[in-house]
């Protein structure tokens, strides 16, 4: 699958901002975890801290002693002690327990409590309720007493927070992904468009528009520089062509002169000789060289000239119908001479376009002809003409020789001839659908060919009709 340079460019900035998204996401997932974990820490190890200089031992057994007058002292006490517990160091008792802690389970034995003294590090433990992180610390209020004081966090808060937002993560990503996508596209089309619009100009330019050249912005920018460089190339080229047209003009204009003196003297060397009988055959032979030549070169210098711009059409509403009906009733003899079934199917209605009656009666007019030359003998040719849509349509249908597909995108370079092997007998160069293409061209139409070897070819031309 071949994509559009928009289609890659919008798939090129998704990907990239997809990519970078998920890092950052990451990022900042792993961030907000380790802030999150800091914090807990911190306020572990301050309740921790605190709750120290609340614990009284009397008698042995731990006590929590504050002015429960102070809002303050009452509520930093009350959060400090709702998960905490009390060992005795020195034979693993558990003193005392919070009722919030209770139902947790944390109880250990006495080789753990001993380890917790030789290491007291806060640890995460998993309950039935939740994770819980519990800070240990050893207080030694007298000698020979140790006790192991474990104060404990909830971490669920921690950990919903965030799942909520890894479950936001997953749900922007590809809503940022589609978004992403969307203004992508839009960016690339407003990127591109002075490239289309240079891509539009130069599909305008041909052979007979060499003079238009590409408009500069004036943004001194690489499109700029890439219309300017095509520019230039149509100046050379454009004086190329020229110098080829006026070679082939000038070219034209000269042979025709010694072409017309060569046939007078043949003609009068026919009236003077005295065995016209023997060398007749042979003038005659040259008389139609001659003509051959003659109307090769009126056609180049025909085409030459429309290539060049210097036939100026005179447009008028026509009844394409009627001017084809009229045409295929001069041609039907030659078709019947060359034993060639020749047939008009007109329309329904008027088709009428705006165009050179004289252009488009060549036009029809080559047409035609290719099709009876190219047909042999107990052949149909048929043509049609009707409306399609807004156009006007024009057939030539053939029984004839056919094309090769490999030969079909050249069908309208001049002097090309589809299988000169099989076509040496048919008189032509290759110019009548060169010259065809020309006129639809100036017609604003569309020519098109579809045609298969042994079976025929169809042209299809197609032309605006007349705007009421």
């Amino acid at each position: 699958m071949t994509f559009t340079l928009r289609s890659r460019l919008t798939l090129l900035y998704t990907a990239l901002f997809g990519t970078l998204l998920a890092v950052i996401g990451a990022v900042s997932y792993r961030v907000l975890a380790y802030q999150l974990d800091t914090d807990v820490s911190a306020n572990l190890t301050e309740l921790t801290s605190g709750l120290h200089g609340y614990l009284r031992f009397p008698n042995g057994m731990p006590a929590v002693v504050f002015d429960q007058t102070d809002p303050a002292q009452a509520a930093f006490v009350e959060e400090a002690t709702r998960y905490y517990q009390v060992f005795d160091v020195r034979t693993g008792d558990l003193l005392v327990q919070s009722d919030a802690l209770r139902p947790l389970g944390l109880e250990f034995t006495d080789d753990e409590v001993r380890q917790f003294r030789e290491h007291p590090m806060a640890l995460d433990l998993d309950t039935d309720y939740g994770r819980i992180r519990l800070s240990n610390s050893v207080l030694t209020p007298a000698a020979g007493q140790a006790y192991l004081l474990q104060v404990g966090v909830l971490l669920a808060p921690v950990d919903a927070a965030l799942k909520r937002f890894l479950i936001l993560l997953v749900m922007m990503v590809p809503a940022g992904l589609i978004v992403t996508f969307l203004i992508g596209r839009w960016l690339a089309g407003v990127a591109l468009r002075p490239l289309v619009e240079l891509a539009d100009a130069s599909r305008a330019i041909d052979i007979g528009e060499l003079r238009r050249r590409l408009p500069i912005r004036g943004a001194r920018d690489e499109l700029d520089d890439v219309a300017a460089a095509f520019n230039d190339t149509l100046a050379r080229l454009e004086q190329a062509v020229g110098e080829m047209r006026q070679f082939s003009t000038a070219m034209a204009h000269e042979l025709r002169t010694p072409l017309t003196a060569l046939r007078g003297d043949i003609e009068m060397a026919m009236r003077q000789s005295g065995a016209i009988a023997e060398i007749g055959p042979r003038f005659a032979s040259q008389l139609e060289e001659i003509d051959k030549l003659k109307r090769l070169i009126d056609q180049v210098l025909t085409l030459a000239r429309a290539e060049a711009g210097e036939i100026r059409l005179a447009p008028d509403a026509i009844d394409l119908g009627q001017l084809t009906a009229s045409l295929v009733d001069q041609l039907e003899p030659v078709a019947q001479a060359k034993g060639v079934r020749l047939r008009f199917e007109p329309a329904t209605a008027p088709v009428v376009v705006l165009g050179d009656p004289n252009w488009l009666e060549r036009l029809a007019l080559n047409l035609v002809d290719n099709a009876i030359k190219f047909t042999p003998a107990g052949g149909t040719i048929s043509v049609r003409v009707s409306r399609d849509g807004e156009m006007a349509r024009l057939v030539v249908q053939d029984s004839g020789i056919g094309i090769q597909p490999e030969l079909m995108p050249r069908v309208f370079e001049r002097f090309f001839r589809a299988d000169p092997a099989r076509s040496s007998g048919v008189e032509g160069v290759g110019l009548g659908l060169s010259l065809a293409k020309w006129i639809v061209d100036r017609h604003h139409g569309r020519i098109t060919v579809d045609s298969r070897p042994g079976t025929g070819s169809t042209f299809t031309v197609l032309l605006p009709l007349e705007s009421h």
